[in-house]
């Protein structure tokens, strides 16, 4: 390459001395947003940002920023060493197990790489779906078509007969029929509630959602008056103080019409665990249940 030829930035030349760079701050937020505030290490559910403040989440490096360092690719730029495909958010535990020098030969750039991408397409596709759906109103949902399931086969096997086989059909789309009355943004923030299966702090679901507070608080009160979910307040009982968070209504002694004492969720839940090509998104939010059929 002649001088001609070279970047006006140095740190876009391969051949400029490697070193490690200040990460971008839009960087930094799409890093956090799309961590889901979860170490990205398969299995590891350690917060990067605990309820009790201060960040535990370290970026690490897939291709080291350093030459000697971990995976160091002597073909990248320092501007390709710092962006945000060659980043991933790790708790402090398997960011020291990837790069230490007894165990990082154990992880090359094509592993970290596929973790990256596994972690952080459950909260893109999240993502996507609530930017896309984030202004809509619920007259909206008129136009919503759910696909109903007739036999519930796939779900269910031959646990049931042929009359609680429809009996509990028709249980599954009186669900499927109320769900189409909220607004997708809504829906989104349930399938993560059904699919976390606990309580969520409101301003861990902004985070994840990339929404306000307040928006928050706006759909969940459109899920509570549809029987879906609740908002419980903030308590400073001793020793511990819980944030607002968001919870399931329960479908039994909530007195719940909507569900008349059929724990749903708890069945959903083990059945998307034993399929790999179904989601929660794929029903609470497609509304597609003939996928349980």
């Amino acid at each position: 390459m002649t001088d001609g030829d070279r970047p006006v930035d140095p740190n876009d030349d391969p051949a400029t001395a490697a070193k490690r760079l200040t990460i971008d701050s839009k960087v930094l937020r799409e890093l956090y947003l799309l961590s889901g505030n979860e170490c990205a290490w398969p299995g590891c559910t350690v917060p990067l940002a605990p309820d009790e403040g201060g960040m535990l989440g370290e970026i690490a490096h897939i291709r080291a920023a350093e030459s000697g360092g971990a995976r160091f690719d002597p073909g990248m730029t320092n501007n390709e060493r710092r962006a945000f495909t060659n980043l991933v958010l790790l708790c402090p535990t398997h960011h020291t197990l990837i790069d230490h020098v007894g165990s990082r030969h154990r992880f090359d750039w094509a592993c970290l790489e596929d973790v990256k991408h596994r972690h952080e397409s459950r909260f893109r596709r999240a993502l996507d779906c609530l930017e896309r759906t984030e202004e809509q109103y619920i007259d909206q949902t008129r136009a919503t078509t759910v696909v109903h399931c007739t036999t519930l086969r796939r779900m269910y096997g031959d646990l049931l007969g042929e009359e609680d086989r429809k009996g509990t059909a028709e249980s599954v789309n009186q669900i499927a029929d109320q769900l189409r009355r909220a607004v997708p943004a809504a829906r989104q923030l349930l399938s993560m509630l059904v699919e976390e299966n606990q309580e969520i702090s409101v301003a861990e679901a902004a985070d994840r959602g990339g929404l306000t507070q307040e928006r928050i608080r706006e759909l969940v009160r459109q899920l509570d008056r549809l029987w879906f979910a609740a908002l419980l307040p903030e308590e400073y009982d001793d020793p511990d103080i819980l944030p607002e968070r968001i919870t399931l209504r329960d479908s039994v002694w909530d007195h719940n019409p909507v569900f008349d004492g059929y724990a749903f969720w708890d069945d959903l839940r083990r059945h998307v665990a034993e399929r790999e090509d179904l989601t929660f998104a794929d029903m609470i939010v497609g509304l597609n249940f003939s996928l349980l059929d």
